[in-house]
């Protein structure tokens, strides 16, 4: 079934302001009980609930600070390309930007079933190890 593009903006706004109010219980809710997560693609996917708390606590204690907003979005059917930037303070005070881009699907319910995430996680790494 399709989705307005206003319907998943607003999944892709929830799951922005999860990462930038660094809320565990708000990212996993973004997503369905079975949800696949390939962040960053090419890494073992995340699957399930407690996999997807597990991955977002693992980055959420690197940092201490999060903004992260979608630059551009391109909706059709149930998915969505969006090319996203991020800024955030590690724990070790550096400053690090990301670059990258999510492709979503999204269930009848606007929860995302599926998540391949393009960026480099090198360049961020690096900065939050100095």
């Amino acid at each position: 079934m399709a989705l307005s593009p206003e319907q998943m903006s607003d999944a892709i706004s929830r799951y922005f302001l999860a990462w930038s109010s660094l809320d565990p219980s708000a990212y996993v809710a973004c997503f369905d009980e079975n949800a696949v997560v390939h962040d960053p693609y090419g890494s073992t996917p995340h699957q399930g609930a407690k996999a997807l708390r597990d991955f977002f606590a693992t980055i959420a204690q690197a940092v201490q600070e999060v903004r992260i907003r979608a630059d551009s979005v391109y909706a059709a059917s149930n998915r969505a390309a969006v090319v996203f930037r991020g800024n955030a303070i590690g724990k070790n005070q550096k400053p690090v930007e990301v670059v990258g881009i999510d492709v979503f699907e999204f269930n009848a319910a606007s929860r995302i079933t599926m998540l391949w995430a393009y960026w480099d996680p090198a360049a961020v790494l690096a900065k939050l190890r100095q």
